[in-house]
C-alpha cells in the first residue's frame, strides 16, 4: 500500500490508551525502504506517527464503535461549549 497526504488511515501504535489510531495523513518520510507518516489521532488524540507495515486494512468493529464514541464525545464537547 502506498501511503499518501490526505489517506485516512487505521494503525497500530505503541504507548497510547488504545492500542490503534485512525486519522488522515499530513507528512509521509521514506527512509532506507521504511515508509512513516504522521497523523493526527482521532481515537487518541494528538499528533502520532506510524508506520506502513503497521497499518490496519479491516478496523474491527470495536475500533469502529471506538472511533465512534470518541466523536460523539466531541460533539457533546463542542456543542456545551456554545
Amino acid at each position: 500500500m502506498t501511503v499518501k497526504i490526505g489517506d485516512m488511515l487505521w494503525v497500530k501504535l505503541k504507548g497510547s490508551a488504545c492500542d490503534y489510531g485512525y486519522g488522515e495523513v499530513e507528512n509521509v518520510w521514506i527512509d532506507d525502504n521504511i515508509t512513516s507518516f504522521g497523523f493526527f489521532c482521532l481515537i487518541n488524540g494528538g499528533y502520532r506517527m506510524g508506520l506502513e507495515k503497521e497499518i490496519i486494512e479491516k478496523p474491527t468493529a470495536r475500533m469502529t464503535s471506538k472511533l465512534f464514541l470518541t466523536r460523539k464525545e466531541v460533539n457533546d464537547v463542542l456543542k456545551r461549549k456554545k
